[in-house]
């Protein structure tokens, strides 16, 4: 199973957003893991200090 290319926009923000450190005092974060969760097609990425997110079909994302 594969992200559609909704879910795959919505990766490429939350990962840019996380990991991007343009901002002054926003500190990025280390991707840790990206999964697709074969139930649901949701794809959950956990980023450092346990932060997840879920990215829905729609590719919006929620932590």
């Amino acid at each position: 199973m594969a992200p559609n290319d909704e879910q795959a926009q919505g990766l490429y923000r939350l990962c840019y957003r996380l990991t991007n450190a343009i901002y002054p005092g926003w500190q990025y974060r280390n991707i840790e893991l990206v999964r697709i969760d074969e139930r649901t097609g949701n794809l959950y990425v956990l980023a450092e200090d346990s932060l997840d997110f879920e990215i829905k079909l729609t590719g919006g994302y929620e932590p």
